[in-house]
């Protein structure tokens, strides 16, 4: 079983996940193709993430503008 966050700032992704009540592992399941170590590295800012994982993620957390937030604030063209 996963731990709760207790992290103050958390990302965008992390707080729809758990908006929904998905873990990282549930969440992994649920894209699929997405591992659960993936998920805390582009939780925890370690890495950034790729338009398709952030395409599914949209997807499998309900959530269309979370596109939008990664085209603004993380690709280098939407910043412009």
């Amino acid at each position: 079983m996963g731990r709760a966050s207790t992290k103050q700032n958390k990302t965008q992704y992390q707080i729809l996940r758990e908006e929904l009540g998905l873990t990282r592992e549930r969440a992994s399941e649920t894209l699929g193709w997405i591992s659960q170590e993936r998920i805390e590295k582009i939780e925890s800012e370690k890495s950034l993430p790729h338009p398709d994982e952030v395409l599914a993620m949209s997807v499998a957390y309900k959530s269309p503008g979370l596109c939008n937030y990664y085209c603004a604030n993380v690709c280098p063209i939407g910043q412009q």
